[in-house]
Protein backbone atom coordinates (compact mmCIF):
# COMPACT_ATOMS: atom_id res chain seq x y z
CA UNK A 1 0.00 0.00 0.00
CA UNK A 2 1.39 3.39 -0.97
CA UNK A 3 1.49 6.12 1.62
CA UNK A 4 1.14 9.66 0.36
CA UNK A 5 3.84 11.99 1.58
CA UNK A 6 2.83 15.28 3.21
CA UNK A 7 3.89 18.42 1.35
CA UNK A 8 7.18 19.96 2.34
CA UNK A 9 7.34 23.25 4.23
CA UNK A 10 8.17 25.37 1.14
CA UNK A 11 5.20 23.82 -0.68
CA UNK A 12 2.86 24.52 2.24
CA UNK A 13 4.08 28.11 2.47
CA UNK A 14 3.59 28.56 -1.27
CA UNK A 15 0.02 27.31 -1.08
CA UNK A 16 -0.97 29.94 1.49
CA UNK A 17 0.60 32.89 -0.33
CA UNK A 18 -1.76 35.47 -1.89
CA UNK A 19 -0.34 34.93 -5.39
CA UNK A 20 -1.35 31.26 -5.41
CA UNK A 21 -3.63 30.85 -8.50
CA UNK A 22 -5.64 28.08 -6.83
CA UNK A 23 -9.43 28.78 -7.03
CA UNK A 24 -9.74 27.38 -3.49
CA UNK A 25 -8.00 30.48 -2.12
CA UNK A 26 -10.61 32.85 -0.72
CA UNK A 27 -10.27 36.61 -0.86
CA UNK A 28 -9.88 36.71 2.90
CA UNK A 29 -7.05 34.17 2.68
CA UNK A 30 -5.26 36.33 0.11
CA UNK A 31 -5.74 39.46 2.23
CA UNK A 32 -4.39 37.67 5.28
CA UNK A 33 -1.41 36.46 3.27
CA UNK A 34 -0.69 40.01 2.11
CA UNK A 35 -0.86 41.27 5.69
CA UNK A 36 1.63 38.61 6.78
CA UNK A 37 4.04 39.79 4.11
CA UNK A 38 3.51 43.42 5.16
CA UNK A 39 4.17 42.49 8.81
CA UNK A 40 7.42 40.74 7.87
CA UNK A 41 8.53 43.77 5.85
CA UNK A 42 7.72 46.07 8.77
CA UNK A 43 9.77 43.87 11.10
CA UNK A 44 12.74 43.98 8.72
CA UNK A 45 12.52 47.72 8.05
CA UNK A 46 12.23 48.39 11.79
CA UNK A 47 15.84 47.29 12.35
CA UNK A 48 17.55 50.12 10.40
CA UNK A 49 14.96 52.61 11.68
CA UNK A 50 15.70 51.64 15.30
CA UNK A 51 19.45 51.74 14.60
CA UNK A 52 19.14 55.26 13.16
CA UNK A 53 17.05 56.41 16.13
CA UNK A 54 19.54 54.92 18.60
CA UNK A 55 22.49 56.52 16.80
CA UNK A 56 20.80 59.92 16.77
CA UNK A 57 19.94 59.62 20.48
CA UNK A 58 23.52 58.62 21.26
CA UNK A 59 24.92 61.61 19.35
CA UNK A 60 22.58 64.04 21.08
CA UNK A 61 23.25 62.61 24.55
CA UNK A 62 26.99 62.47 23.94
CA UNK A 63 27.12 66.14 22.92
CA UNK A 64 24.98 67.17 25.90
CA UNK A 65 27.13 65.20 28.34
CA UNK A 66 30.35 66.70 26.96
CA UNK A 67 28.93 70.20 27.27
CA UNK A 68 27.67 69.65 30.80
CA UNK A 69 30.88 67.95 31.96
CA UNK A 70 33.03 70.75 30.53
CA UNK A 71 31.16 73.30 32.65
CA UNK A 72 31.73 71.46 35.94
CA UNK A 73 34.66 72.17 38.25
CA UNK A 74 35.84 70.09 41.20
CA UNK A 75 36.85 71.75 44.46
CA UNK A 76 38.05 70.33 47.74
CA UNK A 77 35.62 71.21 50.52
CA UNK A 78 35.78 70.61 54.25
CA UNK A 79 32.96 68.90 56.12
CA UNK A 80 31.81 71.32 58.81
CA UNK A 81 28.76 69.49 60.14
CA UNK A 82 27.88 66.02 61.29
CA UNK A 83 26.62 63.76 58.47
CA UNK A 84 22.89 63.02 58.66
CA UNK A 85 21.11 60.13 56.96
CA UNK A 86 18.57 61.57 54.54
CA UNK A 87 17.01 58.45 52.99
CA UNK A 88 16.26 54.85 53.80
CA UNK A 89 18.82 52.30 52.58
CA UNK A 90 18.47 51.32 48.94
CA UNK A 91 20.06 48.51 46.95
CA UNK A 92 22.88 49.36 44.58
CA UNK A 93 23.78 47.52 41.35
CA UNK A 94 25.33 44.66 43.32
CA UNK A 95 22.33 44.28 45.60
CA UNK A 96 24.10 45.75 48.63
CA UNK A 97 22.09 48.13 50.81
CA UNK A 98 23.46 51.69 50.70
CA UNK A 99 22.52 54.60 52.93
CA UNK A 100 22.66 58.24 51.82
CA UNK A 101 24.13 60.92 54.07
CA UNK A 102 24.39 64.69 53.78
CA UNK A 103 26.45 67.24 55.67
CA UNK A 104 27.30 70.90 55.52
CA UNK A 105 30.59 71.65 53.78
CA UNK A 106 32.57 74.79 53.08
CA UNK A 107 35.11 75.67 50.39
CA UNK A 108 37.01 78.59 48.96
CA UNK A 109 37.32 79.26 45.22
CA UNK A 110 38.71 82.34 43.52
CA UNK A 111 39.06 83.99 46.91
CA UNK A 112 35.37 83.52 47.77
CA UNK A 113 34.12 81.25 50.53
CA UNK A 114 30.87 79.31 50.24
CA UNK A 115 28.92 76.69 52.12
CA UNK A 116 26.32 74.14 51.11
CA UNK A 117 24.75 70.87 52.17
CA UNK A 118 25.86 68.04 49.91
CA UNK A 119 26.00 64.28 49.88
CA UNK A 120 28.93 62.72 51.73
CA UNK A 121 30.18 59.16 52.28
CA UNK A 122 28.53 57.20 55.08
CA UNK A 123 31.82 57.06 57.01
CA UNK A 124 32.53 60.81 56.74
CA UNK A 125 33.20 62.87 59.83
CA UNK A 126 33.35 66.56 60.57
CA UNK A 127 36.65 68.14 59.54
CA UNK A 128 37.38 65.71 56.74
CA UNK A 129 37.98 66.95 53.17
CA UNK A 130 35.55 65.89 50.43
CA UNK A 131 35.29 66.57 46.72
CA UNK A 132 32.45 68.81 45.54
CA UNK A 133 31.53 69.49 41.91
CA UNK A 134 30.38 73.01 41.05
CA UNK A 135 28.31 74.09 38.08
CA UNK A 136 28.65 77.28 36.00
CA UNK A 137 26.67 79.16 38.66
CA UNK A 138 29.14 78.14 41.37
CA UNK A 139 26.61 75.92 43.14
CA UNK A 140 27.09 72.20 43.90
CA UNK A 141 25.99 69.90 41.11
CA UNK A 142 26.22 66.23 40.21
CA UNK A 143 29.51 64.61 39.24
CA UNK A 144 30.35 64.42 35.53
CA UNK A 145 28.56 61.65 33.69
CA UNK A 146 30.51 58.84 32.07
CA UNK A 147 30.68 58.69 28.29
CA UNK A 148 29.11 55.23 28.50
CA UNK A 149 25.90 56.91 29.70
CA UNK A 150 25.31 58.21 26.16
CA UNK A 151 25.80 54.71 24.73
CA UNK A 152 23.31 53.24 27.20
CA UNK A 153 20.81 55.97 26.30
CA UNK A 154 21.24 55.31 22.58
CA UNK A 155 20.79 51.57 23.01
CA UNK A 156 17.69 52.11 25.15
CA UNK A 157 16.11 54.42 22.57
CA UNK A 158 16.91 52.06 19.70
CA UNK A 159 15.51 49.06 21.59
CA UNK A 160 12.36 50.98 22.53
CA UNK A 161 11.74 52.03 18.91
CA UNK A 162 12.33 48.48 17.69
CA UNK A 163 9.96 46.95 20.25
CA UNK A 164 7.25 49.54 19.56
CA UNK A 165 7.37 48.91 15.81
CA UNK A 166 7.36 45.13 16.27
CA UNK A 167 4.44 45.32 18.69
CA UNK A 168 2.60 47.55 16.23
CA UNK A 169 3.17 45.04 13.43
CA UNK A 170 1.97 42.19 15.68
CA UNK A 171 -1.12 44.18 16.69
CA UNK A 172 -1.91 44.96 13.05
CA UNK A 173 -1.57 41.29 12.11
CA UNK A 174 -3.73 40.13 15.03
CA UNK A 175 -6.41 42.73 14.31
CA UNK A 176 -6.51 41.72 10.64
CA UNK A 177 -6.73 38.03 11.52
CA UNK A 178 -9.55 38.72 14.01
CA UNK A 179 -11.53 40.77 11.50
CA UNK A 180 -11.10 38.19 8.74
CA UNK A 181 -12.00 35.30 11.04
CA UNK A 182 -15.13 37.15 12.10
CA UNK A 183 -16.04 37.72 8.46
CA UNK A 184 -15.49 34.04 7.69
CA UNK A 185 -17.70 32.95 10.57
CA UNK A 186 -20.48 35.27 9.44
CA UNK A 187 -20.17 33.90 5.91
CA UNK A 188 -20.20 30.30 7.16
CA UNK A 189 -23.28 30.97 9.31
CA UNK A 190 -25.09 32.48 6.34
CA UNK A 191 -24.22 29.49 4.13
CA UNK A 192 -25.26 27.05 6.84
CA UNK A 193 -28.65 28.73 7.24
CA UNK A 194 -29.14 28.61 3.47
CA UNK A 195 -28.35 24.89 3.42
CA UNK A 196 -30.31 23.87 6.51
CA UNK A 197 -33.42 25.99 5.86
CA UNK A 198 -34.96 23.79 3.13
CA UNK A 199 -34.30 20.68 5.25
CA UNK A 200 -36.15 22.22 8.14
CA UNK A 201 -39.13 23.01 5.97
CA UNK A 202 -39.29 19.51 4.54
CA UNK A 203 -39.38 17.91 7.96
CA UNK A 204 -42.49 19.77 9.07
Amino acid sequence: MMVSESPTLPVRLWRVQPWNPSPLMRVSDRVQGIMRIVAVLIVLVAVPIAAAAGTAAYGTASARIRTENASKVAVTATITGNPVRVAAPVADRNGAMVEHFQAQVSWTRDGKSATAIVGVPDNATSGQPTAVWLGPDGLPTSAPLRSSTAAVHGISVGAAVLIEIWLGAAALLCATAWALDRQRHIHWDREWRQISHPTGQGSQ
